[in-house]
């Protein structure tokens, strides 16, 4: 019998990613939650899903999503074991294969310290483009 294990979610990340390197290896991989709204009739249902990143998308997701960023993710479901002061411990978790941000840049926050103050100045007189440079 074929199988088939593919996940869909679009929700808000719950908590900033964890981006840490596996054990031994150069291989990064991020960690975090993703809110997902189920409504239904007249009442609203949230899920909270583990989601874990591997290689350059945990270092991207790492620099550019933060708790609350809207997230497409698509990936598949996955279901892990250990054990923890002597109990075991269980879990399921999406593998995210690919990630959207969901969204325009009006939904982050403006961080001031992440623009330079020089960038902002206007130019001089002196370096103003003159209709005669145009060439159009």
């Amino acid at each position: 019998m074929a199988s088939y294990n593919k996940v869909v979610l679009m929700g808000n990340v719950t908590r900033i990613p964890d981006v840490r390197n596996l054990p031994g290896s150069a291989t990064v991989v991020a960690t975090t939650g993703l809110a997902v709204n189920r409504k239904y009739k007249d009442k609203e249902e949230v899920m909270f899903i583990d989601i874990v990143v591997y290689g350059k998308q945990a270092e991207t997701m790492g620099m550019y999503v933060t708790k609350g960023t809207p997230l497409l993710v698509e990936g598949r479901l996955s279901f892990r074991q250990w054990e923890q002061e002597g109990q075991k411990r269980s879990k399921h978790e999406v593998i995210v294969e690919s990630f959207q941000m969901v969204g325009g840049r009006k939904d982050r926050e403006f961080d001031e310290s992440m623009v330079d103050k020089d960038d902002l100045k206007m130019p001089s007189d002196d370096s103003m483009i003159r209709d005669e440079d145009v060439p159009f």
